[in-house]
């Protein structure tokens, strides 16, 4: 989907993914870390990666880029589109990249659903869409 949103999106450095590795592990497991009715975090089990979180959410909504607002603590998060070996010249390539994170790091990795079989959905959009 990030590929896509590259490809197809007006300001396709606005695209940003995540891999999250912390909390439940399961489907939502951010919220915790982004919503709470009081205050603190009380779901989230660590609440220096919560501050973190709300940051890069917060200065998103504000902006359409994690970065500006980010707490202090928060590693820059790179775009989707970042990484890559083109340049303007030979047509910009996109680097795949991704910020992950876990309960012991932050930090830009290679998206590891960059692969042929996810690129299949891709390129057969209008064949398995239901």
């Amino acid at each position: 989907m990030a590929t896509r949103a590259v490809n197809h999106n007006r300001n396709s450095s606005a695209v940003f993914k995540l891999t999250f590795a912390a909390g439940t592990q399961v489907h939502a497991s951010t919220v915790p870390f982004l919503a709470s009715n009081t205050t603190n975090w009380a779901g989230a089990n660590n609440h220096t990666l919560a501050e973190i979180m709300t940051s890069y959410w917060v200065s998103f909504a504000e902006t359409y880029d994690p970065n500006p607002r980010r707490d202090p603590r928060a590693p820059f998060w790179p775009s989707y589109l970042s990484g890559g070996d083109g340049s303007v010249t030979n047509g910009e390539s996109v680097g795949f990249t991704v910020q992950a994170v876990t309960y012991n790091s932050i930090s830009p990795v290679e998206d590891p659903d960059a692969d042929a079989k996810c690129e299949f959905f891709g390129n057969n959009g209008y064949t398995v869409m239901n």
